[in-house]
C-alpha cells in the first residue's frame, strides 16, 4: 500500500500543477491568443501601414458601492476580480501589441459617489490594473461613463471636473489611420445645464459642419443609442434576452434618447458606433436618415468577469489607411475571455475528486482482515479434561459422536486514527505543492 500510496500522490501533486497552470495562465493565453486581429492575409499584404487599435468596455472594478461589502470580505472579492483584469490586459498587450486602446468608460463602479480621497485611492488601483507597458508606442483613451461621473440632468458636476482634471477630456476626436476616432461624452449631452452640456454640444455642432473631409468617421459613446424596442442583438449576446432593453433608474439608462440618437446620426453620419454601458454584447443597424444610408453599432461587453454577464469580452479593430489597396475602411471582431466562474467550478470538482481518492486509498490502507479460526471443543462436559485430548471414537457404536467444531468467523478491523493519519499526511503533500504553484502564477503578474 506504501507504493500505491506513493503513485497516487504523485500523480495528485502533477495533477494540480498542470491544472493552475492551465486555470491562472494557460487559459488566458489561448482565448487571446485565438482571438486575432481582423486582418485578412491578403488585406495585410496589400496594406502593412494598418493600425490596430483595442476596445475595453466597463473595467467598472469593483470597490464598496458594487455589494455594499467592506473588509475582509470586500478584499477578497477585490482581489480576484482585480486580478482576471491584470491577466487579461497584461496578456491583450503583449500578445496583441496594439497600437491604442480605448475605454468605453465605467473605469469605476462608485466613482462618482466617492469623495477625492476614496477616489483617488480607487484610481490609482484602475492605474496599476491597466498598466501601459509600452508608453512609447501604445497610447490609451479613457471614455467617461455614467458610473464615473453621472449621467443627464442626475450629472455630478465635482465628479465631471475631477475626470477633466486626472483622467482627461471627456470629449476628443483622435486622427488614427485616416480615421476620425469621435470619443462623444453624451452622458453630457443630454444634461439641461449649459455650463455641463457646451462641450459635447459645440463638437456635434462642429462636427456636423464640417464635412468637407472624405475621413471615415468612428463614433464612440458609453450609452449605446436608441433603436426599436425589441430589436435583436445578434448570435453573440449571452443574456437570455437577445434585444438592448430600454430602462432608466438612479444615474443610469440603457438607452440614449430617441431624439439625440437621431440628431448624433443625421450630424456625425458615422461609419460605425462603438458603445458599452450594457455589459454584453450588441449589434445592431442604425438608419441615417440624412444620407439614406445605414450604419452598424457594436456595443461591446464588459471587461470583468463579476459584471452579471458570464464571459467577459472586448473587440478587436483594424484600421486601414487611404493609401491602403484595399476597399475595406476598417474591420471589428469581438473577442471573449476566459469564463472564471467555470474555472474556479474546475478546482472544486477536482479538489472534491482529490479528498474522494485520497479518501479511499487510506480507507483500504487503514483495513486489515483476521482469517477464521476452527478447533474442536472435546469432553465439553467435563471440566477436568485436558484441553487438545486423543479420543478413539467407535463409528459402529450409535451412541458415539463426533467432537463438535466451532469456528470463528473472518473478522475485517479499521484503523480509525491510522486513516486519518493517512488522510491528512496525503494531503498535506498535495497542498503544499498546489498552494506555491497557485501563489507563482499569481506573483507572475505582480512581479513581472
Amino acid at each position: 500500500m506504501t507504493s500505491s500510496r506513493r503513485i497516487v500522490t504523485r500523480i495528485l501533486r502533477i495533477y494540480w500543477v498542470v491544472l493552475l497552470l492551465i486555470g491562472e495562465i494557460g487559459l488566458y493565453r489561448w482565448h487571446i491568443s485565438r482571438c486575432k486581429w481582423p486582418s485578412r492575409e491578403k488585406l495585410a499584404e496589400a496594406s502593412p501601414d494598418f493600425v490596430h487599435v483595442a476596445i475595453v468596455a466597463d473595467p467598472q472594478i469593483v470597490d464598496h458601492y458594487s455589494y455594499r461589502q467592506s473588509g475582509l470580505l470586500l478584499r477578497t472579492v477585490e482581489f480576484f476580480t482585480d486580478i482576471y483584469i491584470r491577466k487579461s490586459y497584461r496578456f491583450l498587450q503583449t500578445i496583441r501589441n496594439p497600437s491604442a486602446v480605448i475605454f468605453l468608460g465605467d473605469l469605476m463602479d462608485g466613482g462618482r459617489e466617492w469623495t477625492d480621497e476614496v477616489w483617488h485611492k480607487e484610481y490609482e488601483r484602475y492605474k496599476n490594473l491597466f498598466v501601459n507597458r509600452s508608453p512609447q508606442r501604445m497610447r490609451t483613451y479613457d471614455m467617461a461613463g455614467n458610473h464615473d461621473i453621472g449621467i443627464g440632468n442626475t450629472v455630478v458636476p465635482h465628479a465631471l471636473e475631477r475626470f477633466h482634471k486626472y483622467v482627461g477630456p471627456t470629449n476628443q476626436v483622435l486622427n488614427i489611420a485616416d480615421h476620425e476616432i469621435i470619443l462623444l461624452d453624451t452622458l453630457t449631452l443630454e444634461n439641461d445645464n449649459p455650463q455641463v452640456s457646451n462641450s459635447s454640444h459645440q463638437l456635434v455642432q462642429q462636427l456636423s459642419e464640417d464635412r468637407s473631409g472624405d475621413k471615415p468617421r468612428l463614433l464612440f459613446t458609453h450609452v449605446p443609442m436608441s433603436r426599436p424596442d425589441g430589436t435583436y442583438c445578434g448570435s453573440e449576446r449571452q443574456s437570455k434576452i437577445k434585444f438592448l432593453p430600454n430602462r432608466r433608474g438612479y444615474q443610469f439608462r440603457d438607452q440614449l434618447f430617441a431624439n439625440t440618437t437621431l440628431r448624433l446620426l443625421d450630424a456625425i453620419r458615422p461609419n460605425a458606433v462603438f458603445s458599452g454601458d450594457d455589459h454584453d454584447s450588441c449589434t445592431v443597424e442604425h438608419q441615417i436618415l440624412s444620407s439614406q444610408n445605414t450604419t452598424t453599432e457594436y456595443t461591446i461587453g464588459a471587461f470583468g468577469w463579476a459584471s452579471g454577464v458570464p464571459i467577459a469580452s472586448y473587440a478587436l479593430l483594424t484600421l486601414y489607411p487611404r493609401t491602403s489597396k484595399v476597399d475595406a475602411q476598417f474591420q471589428v471582431r469581438r473577442c471573449f475571455l476566459p469564463y472564471q466562474l467555470g474555472i474556479y467550478e474546475v478546482y472544486v470538482a477536482s479538489f472534491a475528486m482529490s479528498l474522494l481518492v485520497v479518501a479511499v486509498l487510506c480507507y483500504r490502507g487503514s483495513h486489515s482482515y483476521h482469517p477464521a479460526a476452527l478447533y474442536s471443543q472435546i469432553n465439553r462436559g467435563s471440566s477436568d479434561a485436558p484441553e487438545c485430548e486423543r479420543h478413539l471414537v467407535d463409528f459402529s457404536s450409535p451412541s458415539s459422536s463426533l467432537p463438535l467444531p466451532v469456528v470463528t468467523p473472518g473478522k475485517w478491523s479499521f484503523n480509525k486514527r491510522g486513516f486519518f493519519a493517512q488522510f491528512l499526511s496525503i494531503m498535506k503533500e498535495i497542498i503544499c505543492v498546489a498552494v506555491p504553484t497557485y501563489i507563482l502564477c499569481l506573483s507572475y503578474f505582480y512581479v513581472c
